[in-house]
């Protein structure tokens, strides 16, 4: 794990739920960090139970929350993506009741609890909009229960592209044709409660049926509008304010749902 100390933010890492903050949000809220890190992939970065003295902001890469049973499976729980506030919640709760885990290297500013209450205090304006964050990370937790809850496989899966697909051109690392999601099919089994082998069958037909699809990492989008469809997927829970309109507009595809 290294370490950098620069000045302040970079106006380039005010990127997907960022972009929300004022100028004068972002210029206050650099001042509130202490460092930043450089966090190599797959690495524990965060145990659940354990007492926090910072949180961290993601500036580059991809990180998972996760939980695990008493026999150790894991769940994730959700994946942050650039301009996310990884553990922000951790500042009034004092630990998290889930671990974090880098998915790739990842770049994260590092904001020291004291720092935090010392300073946000004193600024209204950016602690309503932090707040705000948290409750659309909220928000993107009842999606999943949802998913897990009420979707079937194929719907899940599509429904967790779309997610990813327009949390990531949001943050300005997606394409029109796709985007880089280093996840193995273990890793899909977890984000959708599926088995490893039902995860291959569900990227087949998702593939066979000309929506997406995932290989080496990436998940190419062949018919944004109908993986929508099929997963149900409406964006106005991320609650972003200028809105990419993925597509979302009719009834999911019945005859794929059902599978």
């Amino acid at each position: 794990m290294s370490m950098m100390k620069p000045p302040n933010f970079g106006r380039e890492h005010k990127v997907g739920l960022l972009r929300q903050l004022t100028d004068a949000d972002w210029t206050s809220l650099s001042a509130l960090h202490s460092e930043i890190r450089q966090i190599p992939a797959r690495t524990r970065v965060i145990d659940a139970g354990v007492a926090l003295h910072e949180s961290l902001l993601l500036f580059d890469g991809l990180m998972v929350r996760h939980m695990s049973d008493r026999r150790g499976r894991r769940q994730m729980v959700a994946v942050q993506v650039p301009g996310d506030f990884v553990d922000l919640h951790s500042l009034p709760l004092g630990h998290l009741d889930h671990s974090v885990t880098t998915l790739t290297e990842v770049r994260v500013a590092v904001f020291p609890h004291d720092r935090l209450r010392a300073g946000l205090p004193e600024n209204a304006g950016l602690s309503l909009r932090l707040w705000r964050l948290t409750l659309i990370d909220a928000a993107i937790h009842r999606r999943w229960t949802f998913r897990l809850g009420r979707l079937r496989a194929l719907a899940g899966m599509a429904d967790f592209f779309c997610e990813m697909d327009y949390r990531m051109r949001n943050c300005g690392h997606g394409t029109d044709d796709g985007f880089h999601l280093p996840l193995t099919q273990s890793d899909l089994a977890e984000v959708c409660g599926l088995s490893p082998i039902h995860v291959n069958r569900v990227l087949r037909d998702l593939r066979e049926a000309g929506l997406c699809t995932f290989a080496d990492g990436r998940v190419l989008i062949h018919d944004r509008e109908e993986l929508c469809r099929l997963g149900e997927f409406d964006p106005s829970y991320l609650y972003f304010e200028d809105d990419l309109k993925p597509g979302f507009e009719e009834a999911p595809a019945q005859q794929l749902a059902e599978r």
